[in-house]
């Protein structure tokens, strides 16, 4: 699912915020233990919706590219009712 993919022209969630770096950690690893129950660390469960899977690497125009969720990624996550967004290195491999 990419959300972002599909929206020509529509309109995306528009964050208001930045997560804590301590809240960032608590998405990453509840993301990696349960990608599909992620709750947000002030709202609870069923607020966080994943909007794309991207690239890791966002390019000198400050983009990065829509993928699967597959090898090295990133993970867009937006809370519905705190309306705080944050990307997050969600496939990233470690020890190679």
């Amino acid at each position: 699912m990419n959300r972002i993919a599909d929206v020509e022209g529509g309109l995306l969630p528009q964050p208001k915020g930045p997560f804590s770096d301590g809240e960032a950690l608590e998405l990453l690893m509840a993301y990696r233990k349960d990608p599909s129950d992620v709750p947000c660390p002030r709202c609870g469960p069923n607020t966080i919706e994943v909007l794309a899977f991207i690239e890791p690497e966002i390019d000198s125009n400050g983009f990065a590219s829509v993928t699967d969720p597959e090898g090295e990624y990133a993970a867009a996550l937006y809370c519905h009712t705190c309306k705080r967004a944050i990307g997050i290195l969600a496939g990233a491999m470690y020890g190679e």
